[in-house]
């Protein structure tokens, strides 16, 4: 499952804001022009892709404005773990060898949980192409749909520890065993999902559940909650009001780490 090919549009938010999206002829998500050959790669859902976020406040765009590195976008708004395996190897296996990324990051969080257990039913990848397409070309359709709740995780209401034994863990394994993935340039990134209350959510157990399971399988981690509650404290715009997807703040600092691993830099 990809992205629409060539698209440029804007979005209405639920805060009534305006966001636009770009992509090119992958279905890769771009900043406008398209860098030559990246060897930095952002991977991941709706997190990495900027979900909600105008394409200057990203954090592939903080990336570039920031410490001129150009990023390579593969992400998808609500796909699970399975799905990343299958679109990350497509687009590995796409490209000539010397174009390989130095270095992958996958912006992770525990969503994961839910779209795998969908990705599982196999429903979505019939359906979503086609509604997509509808809502981009019925009004009447897109007035028909309820309303999503983006931050599908954590409307449900007090996060649940999902057991080892889940399918998650399963893809996950699954992931990092692949001799199509290159295990040793995957860096996993997370910080605090937002709360039904609008806060982050540190009540959340997942995150230390899925980060001990990221060590035992030998995977870097780069942990901001820490620096995620910093921001938040300071009243720093951390999510997207009434929705739940990081905010322009969490996007820099997303971007911010990244760069820095990247670099090398302290």
């Amino acid at each position: 499952m990809r992205l629409c090919p060539n698209v440029k549009a804007e979005f209405l938010r639920k805060d009534g804001k305006i966001w636009d999206i770009q992509t090119n002829s992958r279905g890769e998500r771009i900043l406008g022009r398209e860098p030559n050959k990246s060897k930095l790669w952002l991977v991941g859902d709706s997190m990495a892709m900027g979900y909600g976020l105008p394409t200057k406040e990203t954090p592939a765009f903080y990336i570039k404005s920031k410490y001129n590195l150009d990023v390579r976008l593969v992400a998808v708004d609500a796909i699970g773990t399975r799905g990343l395996l299958q679109l990350l190897k497509e687009t590995i296996q796409k490209i000539d060898p010397k174009d390989s990324p130095d270095q992958i990051y996958w912006i992770w969080n525990p969503s994961d949980f839910i779209d795998d257990e969908r990705e599982k039913k196999g429903f979505k990848r019939i359906f979503y192409p086609i509604h997509h397409q509808l809502s981009q070309i019925s009004y009447l359709y897109r007035n028909l749909l309820p309303s999503p709740k983006a931050n599908v995780y954590t409307s449900y209401g007090i996060p649940i520890k999902y057991p080892e034994s889940h399918i998650t863990y399963s893809h996950l394994g699954d992931f990092f065993s692949d001799r199509v993935i290159p295990k040793e340039k995957v860096n996993i990134l997370f910080s605090w999902g937002m709360s039904r209350e609008g806060t982050p959510d540190t009540k959340d157990p997942n995150y230390d559940v899925a980060k001990d399971f990221f060590s035992k399988q030998k995977v870097k981690t780069i942990d901001l909650r820490k620096k995620t509650e910093v921001l938040f404290k300071e009243q720093k715009q951390v999510y997207i009001p009434l929705d739940g997807h990081p905010g322009p703040a969490l996007a820099e600092l997303f971007a911010d780490a990244i760069a820095k691993d990247f670099l090398n830099l302290p």
